[in-house]
C-alpha cells in the first residue's frame, strides 16, 4: 500500500439518459440507471477493487494514483487527482459516470467533480462503508448503477460464504484471544473500537478486540496497549513504508519501551496484514478475515 494512501487513510478515518428504476445508493441519494455505461472512471481505490470485481475493469478510463494496483485494471490508465481533478483532460475522456468518494470532498460540500455533472456525466459518491453490512450496500448500489444487478448480488453472496466459513471454524477452534491492531505507528497511533469493519472481521475470528470499548478510529496510548497485554497483534503491511512481510514495522514494535513484557511480542505473536485489503471497504475485506484468522490460530 502505497505510503501517502495510507497517510490519506488514516486522516480521512480520524475526521471522518433514459431512465428506468431509481437506485438508492446507501448515502440516500437516488439516481437514474442509464441505458449503458461503457466509460468509467474511479476516484478512490474501494470503489475500484469493486468495479473490478464486477468484471467491469475493461471499462475503466481513468483511476486515482491509488487504484493503479488493483488487480485486473490496465497498468496506463490516465490517473485523476484525488481532490483537484484535471477538468479538461476529464471532459476529454468522455466519461459516462465517475464514481467519488467522500474522500475527494477535501473538506468541501462537493467533490471536484461537480463541474461534470452539468456536461451529463453521472456523478455517484459513495459514502464510506464503516460495516460488513454497509460494504454489502456499497457493492449493491454500485452493481445497480452499472447495470450489473447479478453480479453484485454474487459478489456478496461469495463473501457471506467466506464469512459462514470462518465463522463455522471458529467453533471448533478453542478459546478466545485478545488482539491489538496497529493502523498507525509511533508517534501518532492510530487504532480502532466499535463502529468499524476491522473490529467486526477481528469478532468473527473469534477474538477480542483490547480497545473494542473504544469508538471508532481514535490514537491509543503505549501504556494503554501494554496495559491490556495482547496475545496477538497485527501490523499494516505496505509495500513503500516497509519491507514486502512488514518485518520493518515489526521489528520498530518490538523496540518500543516497554512492549518487551507483552505476551504478544515474548512469544513472537506479530502478524502484518495486507494493507490494501485491510484499508479498502471492498469485497477484498474477506482476505484480511482470513489473514486474521490464521494469524490467530496458528499456534
Amino acid at each position: 500500500m502505497n505510503r501517502n494512501y495510507l497517510l490519506f487513510f488514516i486522516l480521512f478515518v480520524l475526521l471522518s439518459g433514459c431512465a428506468e428504476k431509481p437506485i438508492t445508493g446507501s448515502g440516500g441519494r437516488i439516481i437514474d440507471h442509464p441505458p449503458a455505461i461503457n466509460r468509467i472512471m474511479s476516484a478512490a481505490p474501494s470503489n475500484t477493487e469493486i468495479i473490478a470485481g464486477l468484471g467491469l475493469a475493461d471499462k475503466l478510463v481513468a483511476v486515482d494514483k491509488y487504484s493503479k494496483d488493483v488487480e485486473g485494471i490496465q497498468k496506463d490508465l490516465p490517473e485523476i487527482d484525488l481532490f483537484y481533478p484535471d477538468m479538461e483532460s476529464i471532459a476529454g475522456l468522455k466519461p459516462d459516470i465517475i464514481f467519488a468518494a467522500e474522500i475527494n470532498t477535501n473538506g468541501r460540500d462537493e467533490t471536484g467533480f461537480e463541474f461534470f455533472r452539468n456536461l451529463g456525466v453521472r456523478i455517484i459518491q459513495i459514502p464510506t462503508s464503516n460495516s460488513i453490512e454497509e460494504i454489502y450496500g456499497t457493492i449493491i448500489f454500485i452493481a445497480q448503477a452499472l447495470g450489473a444487478e447479478e453480479k453484485g448480488e454474487d459478489l456478496v453472496r461469495i463473501m457471506k460464504e467466506k464469512i459462514k466459513s470462518v465463522v463455522q471454524s471458529v467453533e471448533v477452534s478453542g478459546t478466545e484471544k485478545s488482539v491489538y491492531f496497529e493502523i498507525a505507528p509511533v508517534p501518532n497511533m492510530v487504532s480502532f473500537g466499535r463502529g468499524t469493519y476491522l473490529n467486526e472481521l477481528i469478532e468473527i475470528t473469534g477474538a477480542r478486540n483490547i480497545f473494542a470499548g473504544e469508538k471508532r478510529w481514535f490514537t491509543p496510548s503505549s501504556e494503554a496497549v501494554i496495559r491490556s497485554n495482547p496475545d496477538v497483534i497485527f501490523v499494516l503491511d505496505g509495500k513503500d513504508n516497509m519491507t514486502a512481510d512488514g518485518t520493518a514495522a515489526i521489528a520498530e514494535l518490538k523496540k518500543r519501551p516497554g512492549f518487551q513484557t507483552i505476551t504478544a511480542v515474548r512469544r513472537n505473536r506479530i502478524y502484518p496484514i495486507n494493507g490494501n485489503h485491510a484499508s479498502r471497504p471492498s469485497q477484498n475485506i474477506v482476505l484480511t478475515l482470513e489473514e486474521m484468522y490464521r494469524a490467530v490460530y496458528s499456534e
